[in-house]
């Protein structure tokens, strides 16, 4: 993998994080918005943790 297509989904996935856990302020707990926006948080994780491995391996 490119260093720039890692530093893009980085930097797309801290977009993700950020915005949702932002937005999660103004957001009702039993809404259906909620849900999404954790789902959206859990995306941004598992993007971050794939970019991660896929630099590990691509050091070796």
């Amino acid at each position: 993998m490119s260093p720039e297509i890692g530093k893009i989904a980085t930097k797309f996935a801290l977009f993700l994080i950020v915005t949702a856990l932002l937005t999660m302020w103004w957001v009702e707990r039993d809404s259906a918005e909620f849900i999404v926006l954790v789902l959206v948080i859990a995306l941004g994780v598992l993007m971050l943790g794939a970019v991660a491995l896929f630099a590990r391996i691509s050091q070796r």
